[in-house]
């Protein structure tokens, strides 16, 4: 991993960012998302937004009184996974350089142009992912659910990941031709597919962390909301590593299900009583919804979504 702090000022020239932004069912938080886009300081003749509907059911159709100064187009895919609504933006991306985030996400307005200056100081083509941090933010930083004092403390380690040489799709620039080279996205996965490229991405090209290349993401409000993000994880390594070997997911399930216990039992002595067991309550639920989620799979269920 590189680490980059410093950014760099020269003329964005000719290359574009194409903005990929898979969507289901969310429509109010694309539309904050979408707006604040408005208020990105890279030139908006360098850039473009691509926003894939991954509702099979529903066409996306933005309200009438919303309009968008910069390049925005709306893609449909039915195909279930947001790693197969990612691909069709990537195909349909007019930019060398393609950006992906989620559409509750709220990038900085420096996100683009700062990830374009290091881009142009590239020369050998060596960046196979700039990423960068991705702090939580609460709907009341002082009225906290039981899920947002889980996600304080347990929020993306971004800086520690991109070391270890993966990324997350929340704040991930690649080239566009990088991407094609490793076949995009595993589109039969729900969940770790952006573990499982800029794994691949890493063994030949850089990951580059910079930490002025930063995208605020929402903590969960929900317990249940949770429950669902590690049902979905844990269906994505049962897919990528697991099938058709049910002993070793039941290890790794059991170790997960005690990782869990372990980290509440070490913050009694880190946090207040309050938030110690509110961490413990809401590992308990996360841990009955992976012994679920493992038998769902191990009787042949589908992934969660």
């Amino acid at each position: 991993m590189i680490f980059i702090k410093q950014s760099y000022k020269k003329n964005p020239g000719e290359l574009i960012i194409s903005v990929v932004i898979p969507h289901y069912k969310d429509v109010e938080r694309l539309l904050g998302l979408l707006k604040s886009l408005e208020g990105q300081s890279l030139e908006k003749e360098n850039w473009e937004v691509i926003v894939v509907n991954n509702d099979p059911e529903l066409p996306l159709v933005l309200p009438n009184d919303f309009s968008a100064t910069y390049p925005l187009q709306i893609l449909e895919e039915k195909k279930p996974g947001s790693y197969t609504a990612r691909n069709k933006g990537i195909v349909e991306a007019k930019g060398q350089i393609i950006a992906f985030t989620d559409s509750d996400c709220l990038p900085d307005k420096g996100w683009l142009k700062n990830a374009m200056e290091l881009f142009l100081q590239d020369f050998k083509k060596e960046i196979g992912i700039l990423t960068g941090p991705v702090p939580l933010f609460f709907k009341d930083p002082k009225n906290l659910t039981d899920a947002e004092v889980y996600e304080k403390y347990t929020g993306f380690t971004t800086e520690a990941y991109a070391k270890e040489g993966h990324a997350i799709t929340a704040n991930w620039f690649s080239y566009k031709s990088v991407l094609f080279e490793f076949k995009c996205f595993n589109e039969k996965l729900k969940s770790n597919g952006d573990s499982e490229l800029s794994g691949k991405i890493s063994q030949k090209y850089s990951i580059v962390y910079g930490e002025n290349i930063l995208v605020r993401h929402p903590a969960r409000h929900q317990t249940s909301d949770l429950v669902n993000k590690y049902q979905r994880l844990l269906g994505g390594t049962y897919t990528r590593r697991f099938q058709g070997n049910k002993a070793a997911f039941r290890k790794f399930v059991l170790d997960f299900v005690l990782r869990r216990y372990r980290f509440s039992l070490k913050k009694i002595f880190t946090v207040t009583p309050k938030e110690s067991f509110v961490i413990l309550k809401v590992c308990h639920a996360i841990n009955k919804g992976a012994v679920k989620e493992y038998f769902n799979l191990i009787r042949g269920g589908d992934t969660k979504r």
